[in-house]
Formats: structure tokens, C-alpha cells, sequence
């Protein structure tokens, strides 16, 4: 998947490029004023607008709805090479337009109040006569009204081309972006089917959402070439951009610090959500220069994220700083660099989105690699396991000892070597049912060294007792992990005084974590202690790295009693 996805990218890039370099014959004005009011005199092109507004900004403040624009162009000799003429009109308000002072186009109804009023679309396309296009200046005059957000701002624009161009130019780009968009998609559903499957590796969830968020901000950016909607309706459209830009400069982020498991890194996602929601009291969302700036100081913080992991030595952490600095001199270049590769914000900003998700993809399959390799070898370390538990019974000098005091207890005591034997099958076929499991009850753990203790009661002709209390039925342990321990105590230890030679095995629970306590009540052979661990405490440990990774302890020292052995697992 992560190949075919750069592919697409790269097809994508090399497509735009393409298309940027392509010539396109189209014609902007030179002047636009704006004055609040309204009277039709203002379309005649010969009227004196010396004395009109350049600024819009204090001419919205003083409308109360209606307000006109004109517009003035100068059309060259060139203009006789397009076939069909026509204008593409972005505004934000329902409008007339008068061309030279002839009506040309409406666009909904003006009325005189919001209940009167039909929105226009935001982006209209108006075919112009020839003989309305002559060579020479022209005055485009537009009549317009807001009554539906009269405390908003408004937008007018125009340029003038071949009719049919503007519109199939928007579409193409849309089509391409919502190929990559639809690529998004397919990660995004991909790795939320993985997490759901992996409760616990967050970091792939808040990659499913980034990846959904960018599919969703790519509709709602291009939404206005494939829906002509009202222009009411483009400020709403302009929110629902800020948001999900807000959201995503606020989750890749969070994705890095998660994945790079950076040391306190709730300090990161609080510091980047309190900035963010700063912000806002700065900039509106609904605003094009919000989303902006959130994109730049997003862009900050993951650098500053990966320069840290880096520093911390975390992998991938050139890859992820690499593909932001390709961000920031992508954006450069595209914006300020040759003019034949200059692109909007829009398509800067999913470029540069693009080669950050790539270096995301990478980091997890390299992760995902790393957990194959570790599930391969935890596969082969299982076997071994297996193998040795199987051969720390099976041994000969096992099956030796074991043989001779059955012949001696045959000689001895016939029905009693017959109860031995029967312990003996009965240890071996309890081993022979738990070899291959990692996880068994704990009472077929019980079972099983009663059964050993049984054996070697006749073995040594020493009377083992067993005694437990507090013992779950339906918790579950490594298999053969408390057979080692017992099989370590009757190995180490001598009967006390009295004969006696008791294993008490108790069980603690808390919200926490489970505790295993088997205490030996016997002596010591020998008081002298060694730093090297035995093999029976190297298999325990294997066995609980396997089946609980990291989340255990294991500890076991001398008491008053004789030895004591604690198995804690916590609960993740």
C-alpha cells in the first residue's frame, strides 16, 4: 500500500505540473472600487467613480445590504483569439451585472430584505457576445446584495476567458485532488480496521483520523467546483475548513509525540491545544488567514517534535524532519519560486500534507515490520520454551532416578510402587497437555504440582505438603512457571526438624495489579548465595516476557519461614 500511494503522488505532481505549465489565454481588470447603496445610474460606464472606495472593508461596514462594485479592463488585440467569451464571477452576495452598461447576467434575486432575497451562487459563469468584447476598455458595473449575512464581509471577482475554460480547468483539478483524497480515504479505513483489531496502539487510531480529517478537508475545499452552492452558504463552508485544519494541526502533532513515545508528551498535546484555542481569539476559523496560520505553526511544532526525537534517538526521526523541511521549501518554492510552478495555498497545502503522510506511512510500516519480526521471534522463543520444558522433565538422569525408585518401591512395596507410577503418568500427562499453551488455569498449575510433589514424595521419601488459599479458578498463568518454582525449593531445601516441608501458595488482587506468592517453609541447604541465575528462573522469566511483555516483577529472597517467591503482574 505505501508504494502505491507514493505512487499516486508522484503521478499526481507530475500531472499538475503538466497542467501548470499549460497556457491559458485569460484576462483580469486593472481597477475595482466599491460604494454602499444602491442606484442604477452607477452601471452607466461613463460615471465619474473617482470618489468610490478601493477598500471593501469600510464599505460593508456602512451597508445595510446592498452595495455596488465596478470593475475596469482593458481587453488587447488577443481577446479576437477566443472563440467564446465569457466571465467566471466568484461573489459573495447575489448580484446584477451590467457590462458597458447592458445587462448581462442576474444571479438569484436581490429583493430588499433576507425573506425577499435569493442567494446567488458563489460562483457563476456568464457568456459574453462578441460585439460586447471588442478591443478597448470596459466597465463591468455590479449590483449586489447580503441581506442573508448583513454582518459578514464580502468578496468580488471576475476574469474573463474562454467560456467553457475556467470550469473544465476546476474540474480536472478536482478530479485529481479527489483521486489523492480517495487514497486517504482507503488508509484511513485501513488503519482504523487495524486499531480496532489492536485496542491499545493509539497511534494508528489518531492516524486513521488524521487521514480522515484530510479526506474531509479536501471535499470541503473543493466542494465549490463540483456544487454550486449559495453564497450564504460559503461562510459555513470557510468554518468547517478552519475546523478540521485546527484539528489536524493539533493531531499530527499528537501522532509524533505518541509515536515517538516522547517522555511526558501530554506537556506537548496540552501546550499545542492551549496555542490553537489561543489562536482563535487572533484569528476566525471561518477565515482563510486562521487555517493558514494554524498550518504554519503546526508545521513548527513537528519539527521541533522531530528534532527532539532525534535527539532522544528515536527511529524515523530524520524521516518525519526530512519530509517537513520538503514541506516548508515546498510551500516557498511553489509560492514565491518559478512562475510557472506557482500554485494556490489550497494545493500547496495538500502537497505539502501529502509528503508529511508519507513519512507517516513509512514510520508505521517500518513498525509494523518491527512487530512482525517480534512476533516471529516470539514464535520461535515459544518453541524453545516448549522444548525446554519438555527436556527439564524428560531428562535422563530424570527418568533414571525416577526408574530406580520405582524398582526399589516394586521390591519394597508393590501397591504403593503402583500409586507411584500412577503419580509419574499423571505429572506427564498434565506437562504433555500444557506444552503448547501460554496461558493455562491456574488450578492445572496447582493440579500439576501436586502431582510433583507427589513423585518425589516417593522419590525422596520426604512428605511434601501443599497449601494454598485466596486462588482464582479462572486466572490464568504461564504454564510450568510455579512447577518451577517448587521444583527449585525441594532442590535447595532440606525437611525442618520436625520433617516437615510445606509449599503455601497465596493470591492477592488489587485494581492494579495480581500478586503470586509461593513460600518454601523448609531449610536451607546452604546459606551461600549466587549471582547467577539459574535456568529455572531464566524459563519464569522468559515465559512471563512472553505472555505479559514488560508488565511484571518477579522477586524471591530468604524469610524467616525458609524462601519466598513473588510473581506481580500488573493489569494494562
Amino acid at each position: 500500500m505505501r508504494h502505491q500511494f507514493i505512487k499516486i503522488c508522484l503521478g499526481l505532481l507530475i500531472v499538475l505540473g503538466l497542467g501548470a505549465c499549460q497556457k491559458r489565454i485569460h484576462f483580469h481588470y486593472q481597477k475595482r472600487v466599491f460604494k454602499a447603496g444602491d442606484n442604477l445610474a452607477w452601471a452607466d460606464p461613463k460615471f465619474n467613480d473617482s470618489e468610490w472606495d478601493a477598500n471593501p472593508v469600510r464599505i460593508f461596514s456602512k451597508s445595510e445590504g446592498r452595495f455596488w462594485v465596478r470593475f475596469e479592463i482593458t481587453l488587447p488585440k488577443l481577446i479576437q483569439t477566443i472563440r467564446h467569451k465569457g466571465l467566471q464571477v466568484v461573489s459573495l452576495g447575489s448580484y446584477e451585472a451590467y457590462w458597458d452598461g447592458i445587462l448581462v447576467h442576474k444571479n438569484g434575486v436581490l429583493g430588499t430584505d433576507a425573506q425577499s432575497e435569493k442567494p446567488g451562487r458563489f460562483i457563476s459563469e456568464v457568456l459574453l457576445p462578441d460585439s460586447l468584447c471588442q478591443e478597448g476598455k470596459h466597465v463591468l458595473a455590479m449590483r449586489l446584495a447580503k441581506y442573508q449575512v448583513p454582518d459578514k464581509g464580502s468578496w468580488v471577482t471576475f476574469s474573463l476567458s474562454d467560456y467553457m475554460v475556467p470550469a473544465r480547468d476546476d474540474l480536472k483539478t478536482t478530479a485529481f485532488m479527489f483521486l489523492l483524497g480517495g487514497a486517504y480515504l482507503i488508509i484511513a479505513l485501513y488503519y482504523l480496521l487495524l486499531f480496532i483489531n489492536q485496542r491499545r496502539d493509539y497511534p494508528k487510531l489518531i492516524f486513521s483520523v488524521v487521514c480522515l480529517l484530510f479526506f474531509g478537508l479536501m471535499m470541503m475545499e473543493y466542494l465549490k467546483f463540483y456544487y454550486s452552492y449559495p453564497y450564504d452558504f460559503h461562510y459555513r463552508r470557510l468554518w468547517l475548513i478552519g475546523l478540521l485544519t485546527w484539528c489536524l494541526a493539533f493531531f499530527i502533532p499528537l501522532f509524533l509525540c505518541l509515536h515517538f513515545e516522547l517522555p511526558r508528551w501530554y506537556f506537548w498535546a496540552a501546550g499545542q491545544a492551549t496555542v490553537l484555542i489561543a489562536s482563535t481569539f487572533f484569528y476566525v476559523i471561518g477565515s482563510d488567514l486562521g487555517p493558514q496560520r494554524m498550518s504554519e505553526w503546526m508545521l513548527i511544532v513537528s519539527i521541533a517534535i522531530s528534532l527532539y526525537a532525534i535527539y532522544l534517538k528515536r527511529k524515523g526521526g530524520w524521516v518525519i524532519l526530512i519530509a517537513l523541511l520538503m514541506v516548508v521549501w515546498i510551500n516557498y518554492f511553489l509560492s514565491y519560486g518559478f512562475h510557472y510552478l506557482r500554485f494556490n495555498y489550497d494545493i500547496n497545502l495538500f502537497i505539502g500534507f501529502s509528503f508529511i503522510v508519507i513519512a507517516i506511512l513509512y514510520l508505521l510500516a517500518q513498525k509494523t515490520k518491527e512487530q512482525r519480526q517480534a512476533y516471529q521471534a516470539s514464535l520461535l522463543r515459544s518453541a524453545r520454551l516448549q522444548n525446554e520444558l519438555l527436556k527439564r522433565h524428560i531428562q535422563p538422569h530424570f527418568i533414571m532416578n525416577t526408574l530406580t525408585s520405582v524398582m526399589e518401591w516394586i521390591e519394597v512395596s508393590p501397591r504403593k510402587s503402583i500409586t507411584f507410577i500412577e503419580a509419574l503418568a499423571g505429572e506427564f500427562e498434565i506437562l504433555n497437555d500444557i506444552a503448547d499453551e501460554q496461558l493455562i488455569f491456574v488450578n492445572q498449575e496447582i493440579d500439576l504440582c501436586k502431582k510433583h510433589l507427589e513423585v518425589m514424595s516417593y522419590r525422596k521419601e520426604i512428605q511434601y505438603l501443599w497449601e494454598d488459599e485466596g486462588i482464582e479458578p479462572k486466572e490464568k498463568l504461564p504454564p510450568a512457571v510455579l512447577h518451577t518454582i517448587v521444583e527449585n525449593g525441594i532442590t535447595h531445601n532440606i525437611p525442618l526438624p520436625d520433617g516437615t516441608f510445606v509449599f503455601r501458595l497465596q493470591f492477592e488482587a488489587s485494581a492494579k495489579q495480581k500478586q503470586y506468592t509461593l513460600t518454601t517453609i523448609a531449610r536451607l541447604k546452604s546459606t551461600k548465595t549466587s549471582d547467577r541465575e539459574g535456568t529455572g528462573f531464566k524459563y519464569i522469566r522468559s515465559r512471563l516476557k512472553e505472555s505479559y511483555g514488560d508488565a511484571w516483577q518477579l522477586e524471591s529472597k530468604p524469610t524467616q519461614e525458609g524462601w519466598e517467591t513473588r510473581i506481580v503482574i500488573f493489569k494494562t
